[in-house]
Parts: C-alpha cells; structure tokens; sequence
C-alpha cells in the first residue's frame, strides 16, 4: 500500500510540475530569456558562434516587428524579420560584446492570443569605434500566438529612472 501511495505521489508531482512548465507564462518566460540570451554577445565568443544566434531569431521575431526606443531614435520603426536579422548578424561582427541581463518580470498579461511581458532589463552594448552603451532599462515585449508559437510582434523599451 506505501508502495502505491508513494508511486502515486511521484506521479502527481510530476503531472503538477509539467503543466506549470506548459502554461502560457512559463513559455513566454522562456522565449523572453531565450530572446535575450540571443542577443547577448560573450567577449570571448567567435564570429561564427555569434551568427548561430541569428537562426533562433527565426522562431521568435514575428515577420514584422515593431521597435519602440526612447534612448535609441534610429532603432525606431517596423521592420522585417529578415531586416533585423541582418541588423543583428552585423552586430554579430562588429560588437565587442553585448549584454542583456532580465532583472525581474513586472508582468505577465495574456488576452487570448496576445500577451505582454513587462520587464526591467540591464544592457551593455560595446562596440569598438564607440564608448558603451550600457543602463538599465523597463521593457515591454508584446507576444502573437500563432503557427510557430508565441512570436514577438513589438519590443518598447525606456531608460529606468534611479
């Protein structure tokens, strides 16, 4: 009887644990921290392992995207997938290193198949002609559910005030 309690146990925690895994929070958590892990370019990471990167942006950039900055005026507007793959395939080659570290989630807001994720985001960017661009930063991702999953569709980030 121990034996059954304890099998029955195991298989409930089990069954607990992967619907968690598999609500849509977690998922859009993951594919945020998926996206930043993306862009971040390690110091010591060659050029050719940078632009393996540029495969995953196919799964999570929608075919248009729309960028909101604050601090960065050129990087505003909507663009195709395949544009800002390219922008980030040339950051691939010329960065000295990039960082996107996520902070904390503010929140999770999910309308059916639409969702935003609000976050507070530290970033470096150091390119070798220029000083670096680094603070901290509150971000909105806004996420379409559709074929391919949960595929970002705009990206809006601020400067955090101290």
């Amino acid at each position: 009887m121990k034996r059954i309690a304890l099998i029955a146990t195991i298989l409930i925690l089990i069954g607990g644990l992967l619907v968690w895994w598999f609500t849509p929070e977690q998922i859009l958590k993951r594919r945020t921290e998926s996206l930043l892990d993306t862009l971040t370019l390690k110091s010591s990471s060659s050029k050719t392992s940078r632009q393996v990167g540029a495969y995953s942006l196919d799964g999570l950039l929608a075919d248009e995207v729309v960028l909101e900055s604050t601090t960065i005026t050129e990087a505003n507007g909507t663009f195709d997938r395949s544009e800002i793959q390219s922008a980030f395939s040339a950051l691939c080659e010329h960065a000295n290193q990039t960082q996107f570290e996520l902070q904390k989630f503010q929140s999770i807001t999910i309308r059916g198949d639409e969702a935003d994720v609000v976050f507070s985001l530290k970033a470096l960017v150091e390119l070798p002609s220029s000083r670096p661009v680094d603070g901290r930063f509150n971000v909105t991702y806004h996420w379409k559910h559709g074929n391919k999953g949960w595929q970002l569709t705009r990206a809006n980030w601020v400067e955090a005030k101290p």
